[in-house]
């Protein structure tokens, strides 16, 4: 069931975005990194979160779906992985991706796409780990995509979801692992969890984190200003 909340809330973040001062550099996991503008950053909460727990130690290759600009893709190459592959339907996030690769000294190991999903992969490529930050927040059919910042956060009728689903299993090695960084609070994990299903996946829950965060979103009632909200990373494998 579509949540109400997750939207207002989604809708609020991008608001916030919009409206924050200009920056062309974030901190995230230690680091600087570029930033474009019309690119959301990876400062953000759940970037470090999912980021810092996925398993790349034990991949040599990985693809990110929603690469942004680039720190996820970019610690994976520097965490070991010998082939990372990002991937963004957002130009600008291409672009950004490719300049903090150079300014961390692995883009010799990244290859960065501008892609809808796997539409620009070749159909022999695949890899041992499989990354989406996906847009969690479901969105009504009605909804309208104002710019690429949209896709980074709404999904319409989890159609994103579901493609994604359909098309991960062409893109995996023997024995490869899919993860998806979500929020209960925000999504809908039991409709996320049923597409996976259908697409022929087995999930379940590998590290979660609730924070406790100020939400001030109007016309939402939030006691105290402050709600717990969750951060969590979903394994898949073929069933």
């Amino acid at each position: 069931m579509l949540s109400d909340f997750g939207y207002e809330v989604g809708r609020w973040d991008i608001s916030r975005f919009k409206e924050r001062d200009p920056q062309d550099t974030f901190t995230a996991l230690g680091l600087e990194w570029s930033l474009l503008p019309d690119v959301w950053p990876g400062s953000a909460v759940a970037t470090g979160l999912f980021t810092s727990w996925l398993p790349f130690e034990e991949a040599d290759t990985f693809l990110e779906v929603g690469c942004g600009s680039g720190v996820t893709a970019i610690t994976a190459a520097m965490h070991g992985c010998s082939r990372v592959c990002a991937l963004d339907i957002s130009p600008a996030a291409v672009e950004n991706s490719r300049l903090n690769a150079v300014r961390h000294g692995v883009s010799e190991r990244i290859t960065v796409l501008n892609s809808d999903l796997f539409s620009e992969l070749d159909p022999s490529d695949t890899f041992d780990l499989i990354y989406w930050n996906s847009p969690f927040v479901e969105a009504p059919t009605s909804h309208r995509y104002e710019s690429q910042l949209d896709y980074a956060v709404f999904d319409s009728d989890y159609a994103m979801h579901r493609k994604f689903f359909a098309d991960a299993s062409r893109h995996m090695t023997e024995g490869a692992r899919v993860f998806l960084g979500f929020s209960d609070t925000m999504g809908n994990s039991a409709r996320m969890g049923e597409l996976a299903e259908r697409a022929g996946f087995t999930g379940s829950a590998y590290r979660r984190e609730v924070l406790n965060l100020p939400i001030d979103v109007p016309g939402v009632p939030v006691p105290g200003g402050t709600m717990d909200v969750d951060y969590v990373l979903y394994e898949f494998q073929r069933a």
